[in-house]
């Protein structure tokens, strides 16, 4: 009974990576692929309330942490990484003006092209095993974590499929665009900058005054803007990290 409450944030933990691995399914089936932004969602609360559950019960382990890191990087690494791949595809076939685009026909430059998709799952893979050897704190985060990175790709991926706006539709598709992303992401993952940490300290308001901020600018934005206000919700927690680290407090 006793290595019982160990049981249900590791299962929770499970349905994280499952939740990535049914993403996979769908990018690679090609249908209704879209949705596979929301698998990465949903992954990511279950990736939330695992961490919730284990300190609510007391039930922290070294083989929660392993299953944690290897569930994080099929859901958070290698499924957005098949995103960005099939992002990619679609930004190529655009541009070769044909109705596909055929991946054994790449040449060189578009191959490289392609496979630079999965940069991104190597940075949150270098980013794991950072934090895993690391001096852990609750209050923060060395480089960004890669449930946002990932999150950021969902989101983005979301509004492509969904929006109506050529505009919008034409950015999320310039080749540029979208290579920098990758670039500036794995940058974010790798980096030094210290990014806030959602675990909370209680439920006082004060001393998890930056926490609440957070989530309450995100319901806010999401409210306002619906599937776009997930993109802007995760710029506005970089944006509230980065002023935490100026303003410099604990």
């Amino acid at each position: 009974m006793k290595n019982l409450k160990y049981l249900f944030p590791n299962l929770l933990t499970i349905f994280n990576l499952i939740s990535g691995c049914v993403a996979i399914i769908i990018v690679f089936r090609g249908q209704n692929e879209y949705y596979a932004a929301w698998l990465i969602f949903i992954a990511a609360l279950f990736d939330f309330f695992d961490g919730l559950v284990a300190r609510a019960l007391d039930a922290k382990s070294s083989f929660g942490v392993q299953l944690d890191s290897l569930a994080d990087i099929v859901s958070f690494g290698v499924a957005p990484s098949i995103i960005l791949f099939n992002w990619l595809t679609l930004i190529l076939t655009d541009l070769s003006k044909q109705s596909t685009f055929e991946i054994i026909s790449a040449n060189f430059l578009q191959s490289l092209i392609l496979f630079s998709s999965l940069l991104f799952a190597a940075g949150g893979a270098v980013r794991l095993a950072r934090f895993n050897i690391s001096d852990k704190d609750d209050k923060s985060f060395r480089g960004l974590p890669i449930p946002a990175a990932a999150l950021i790709i969902a989101s983005l991926w979301l509004i492509l499929g969904t929006t109506e706006s050529t505009f919008i539709h034409n950015l999320l598709l310039n080749l540029y665009l979208v290579l920098a992303l990758i670039l500036g992401l794995i940058i974010l993952m790798v980096s030094n900058l210290k990014m806030l940490s959602l675990k909370f300290s209680g439920t006082g308001f004060v001393e998890n005054f930056y926490q609440y901020l957070v989530i309450i600018v995100g319901f806010v934005l999401f409210v306002l803007f619906g599937v776009h206000g997930l993109f802007f919700s995760l710029l506005a927690y970089i944006l509230i990290s980065v002023i935490k680290l100026l303003i410099g407090t604990s």
